[in-house]
């Protein structure tokens, strides 16, 4: 079994806190308009224009937060000992695998809000020309740190042979002392 050097999901706590901030003001300057000019209690439709208000800010809410919520939910990084697998989807999954010998290149990508909240994304180049992207990846310059450290690493694999686990090389390494 090979161990896991680290996991994460999107780090998505900066953008629904930023969102969730930025629709509770513009309902505290919409509800104060209405109760200036005197209109938070009239009824047009079944209830009054408040109540239509806080009925609308809540669907904003909602919809501006499910896909970070989703995005979190349906992705996952694993980085090991022989690779990096990015997991994908909900309720179709999907699983990408590269190996250190399909790694290529690697970039960490961050906006102004990104490098002060701390968050970025990781895309990375494989041997086939294709972009694999990480987001909203919490410390990337730590994460790219860590993954560049994994892939860098000569692999040699030797034609016949069965791969080693852990406790088969810890063994190995008491015997020969």
């Amino acid at each position: 079994m090979v161990r896991s050097l680290w996991v994460g999901r999107p780090w998505i706590l900066p953008t629904v806190f930023a969102r969730t901030v930025g629709i509770l003001c513009v309902t505290i300057a919409i509800s104060w308009l209405e109760f200036f000019v005197g209109i938070a209690f009239t009824n047009p439709v079944f209830m009054p224009i408040i109540l239509w208000t806080v009925l609308a800010v809540f669907i904003s809410l909602i919809s501006s937060i499910a896909r970070p919520l989703l995005l979190r939910a349906s992705n996952s990084y694993i980085l090991r000992e022989d690779g990096l697998e990015i997991r994908a989807g909900i309720l179709t999954s999907k699983a990408f695998v590269i190996s250190p010998s399909g790694f290529s290149d690697l970039e960490v990508v961050r906006s102004i809000s990104e490098r002060i909240v701390g968050s970025g994304d990781i895309i990375i180049r494989t041997q086939g020309d294709s972009d694999v992207r990480m987001e909203k990846v919490r410390s990337p310059l730590k994460g790219a740190s860590q993954i560049r450290g994994v892939m860098a690493r000569p692999f040699v694999r030797i034609e016949g042979a069965e791969p080693i686990s852990e406790q088969q090389r810890y063994s190995a390494k008491i015997s020969s002392k």
